[in-house]
């Protein structure tokens, strides 16, 4: 509402491709990119999708500490050159083409652990220049986690591993909801570490399934899981994580990931032609979201997902 407008004060919403462009300019100067959500739900997919056809190249991924089919997706595209995410799974089968890549040394996987990611964030959140790790002693991940340093704890003189700051140049996440001024709305439970990313990252873009009016933040102030000062972009993207989950709104798509992987295992198997079919079809040949949701089945594969959210 104007009413409600402060002096100027400008919108954040921009478009699907512009977002992209935005990102992918970012990236050139420091090619660190953050990834939102967790496993199946509530990944930025299409902002993914997005960068990829805008020539997103070299990236060094970080997420959450449980990615899958968007940074699969990413490798499959050649976009990736390192990975610092302690896992990378569909949850019932590997990721293909990020074994294959690791396997064949085309993409380097750091052996990290949640808290080491967890504790990177938080120290570029909070300004300072380290997070205090103390609970991995007598872990095997101390011997080649690259970011962890070990100090002396100067209250009690203990030898204690510490991380220091992990600020991605940019970050990619998907809510369900947002005014244009950028105030984002998680209606599920799956917030995660978005809200740290968020503060630890130096450009955040989002994606959401809608843009709502101003009236329905200010009704309800409490219900804004990152405030529109960390969010640089806004994007209303439907079914934008597809085919991970946006609950309420729409399931995840398990017949569409599983349909992936197979491509990703017949692609380790020497057949490469139809995961480079896949990737024509729904990245590089879609002109918007609209063609890329044709391109998946339209209406009835959408309102079978929406009916499965409504379901649980």
């Amino acid at each position: 509402m104007d009413g409600h407008m402060t002096p100027g004060r400008r919108s954040k919403v921009t478009g699907l491709e512009q977002a992209a462009i935005l990102a992918r300019d970012a990236l050139q100067e420091r090619p660190e990119l953050c990834l939102g959500g967790l496993f199946k739900q509530g990944r930025p997919v299409a902002l993914v999708r997005a960068l990829l056809a805008a020539g997103g190249r070299g990236l060094h991924l970080y997420s959450s500490p449980g990615a899958g089919y968007d940074v699969d997706l990413m490798i499959a595209a050649g976009a990736v050159a390192e990975v610092f995410i302690p896992g990378v799974t569909l949850e019932n089968r590997l990721c293909p083409n990020f074994r294959s890549a690791v396997e064949s040394g085309q993409v380097t996987a750091h052996a990290l652990d949640a808290l080491t990611v967890v504790g990177g964030l938080m120290a570029a959140a909070h300004g300072v220049p380290f997070q205090p790790i103390d609970a991995l002693r007598g872990s095997d991940v101390l011997r080649h986690n690259p970011l962890l340093r070990e100090i002396d704890c100067p209250f009690t003189g203990r030898r204690i591993h510490a991380v220091g700051p992990i600020r991605p140049r940019v970050t990619f996440l998907h809510a369900q909801e947002a005014d244009r001024w950028g105030n984002l709305r998680h209606l599920s439970t799956m917030v995660y570490a978005d809200q740290l990313m968020a503060r630890a990252s130096d450009l955040v873009i989002a994606s959401v399934d809608r843009i709502v009016p101003d009236d329905v933040i200010l009704d309800d102030p409490t219900r804004v899981s990152v405030p529109s000062h960390y969010v640089d972009a806004v994007v209303e993207v439907p079914f934008g994580a597809h085919p991970t989950a946006s609950f309420p709104h729409y399931a995840m798509d398990e017949e569409h990931i599983d349909a992936y992987a197979d491509l990703g295992d017949a692609a380790r198997a020497g057949d490469g032609g139809g995961l480079a079919a896949y990737i024509a079809r729904h990245v590089t040949g879609p002109k918007g979201q609209d063609d890329y949701l044709a391109a998946i089945g339209g209406a009835a594969r959408l309102a079978r997902l929406e009916a499965q959210a409504r379901a649980r």
